[in-house]
């Protein structure tokens, strides 16, 4: 039974992964144009909902792990926060297509990080479906115009660095690891305040209750669940896979700012999205059929 643990990791991931792709939209409709204030609100937004969940519901400490710092999950929670930061900062400096492409490198990263310094080695199904993902999101820039923000991509880049770091840092840590993102966006909260001091007070006190509202729907509903589900799915698969599970933000996101914002994708936008998709399901149904053969051995 223990062969079934790479398809239910791969599902796992894949609904993380759809939730994720509504993170561009939440930020959009925040109207919150300082970036450090958007990091440090859904921060400590993911956090308290993630102490209220340990706090009520005995049932999940064992999926949530410990919603505190411990010498087991610091680097893991480190990066978390670090990749919190940037990736909020990509997104408000420039161009969302180029950001989430630029991101969309995490499983290459994390398979060389995971190849390179920790002798792992990577199935040949999550290196293909990789690098379908990557032809995907570069048809998708295809129709885009050049001139965007160097500083944004240096964010994007540490992005895609910082994640993947943190998925290979959790799949080192035993019991549960749920808490893990939520953990690292509080530490990246902190650290923000301590740094701007009386200027973020100030404001926190010139937001709308509107922008209140999309910050508490992005801190304590997508962002927990979405990367909840994408830490969750190291434990049944590898880092690389868990990365691939991020390209489907850069291909559902396009669909819904048109839906919800009147954006509509380009052409290219459309195919790119339609191979990143194909990519990461093909990559789940292949782990499906290695299982299968394996269960009916066990069985005999």
């Amino acid at each position: 039974m223990k062969q079934t643990k790479p398809v239910n990791g791969s599902l796992i991931g894949i609904l993380g992964g759809v939730i994720l792709s509504f993170d561009s939209v939440f930020i959009r409709l925040m109207g919150i144009h300082d970036s450090w204030t958007i990091v440090m609100l859904r921060g400590f937004f993911m956090w308290a909902v993630c102490l209220l969940v340990w706090a009520l519901w005995r049932q999940s400490r064992l999926t949530l792990g410990k919603p505190w710092l411990t010498r087991e999950n610091a680097l893991p929670t480190l990066f978390f926060a670090i990749a919190s930061a940037c990736f909020v900062n990509g997104l408000n400096r420039g161009n969302v297509a180029t950001v989430l492409v630029i991101i969309s490198s995490t499983p290459f990263i994390s398979a060389l990080i995971s190849r390179l310094f920790f002798k792992v080695k990577c199935d040949r199904s999550v290196m293909v479906a990789a690098l379908m993902g990557i032809v995907g999101v570069v048809i998708v820039m295809s129709g885009r115009s050049a001139g965007d923000s160097a500083v944004a991509n240096l964010y994007a880049l540490g992005t895609a660095v910082s994640m993947a770091l943190a998925f290979i840092f959790t799949a080192r840590v035993e019991g549960g690891t749920l808490a893990l993102p939520s953990l690292g966006g509080v530490m990246a909260s902190v650290a923000i305040l301590l740094w701007s001091g009386e200027d973020m007070f100030t404001t926190l006190r010139e937001l709308s209750l509107t922008q209140y509202g999309w910050s508490l729907a992005e801190g304590m509903l997508v962002m927990p669940l979405a990367m909840g589900f994408i830490t969750l799915s190291t434990r049944y698969v590898s880092p690389a896979n868990a990365g691939l599970f991020l390209l489907l933000e850069t291909a559902l996101a396009p669909l819904w700012m048109a839906i919800f914002l009147a954006e509509m994708p380009t052409p290219h936008a459309v195919t790119g999205g339609v191979i990143i998709v194909v990519a990461v399901i093909s990559q789940t149904l292949y782990a499906r059929r290695q299982v299968s053969p394996a269960r009916y051995a066990d069985a005999g």
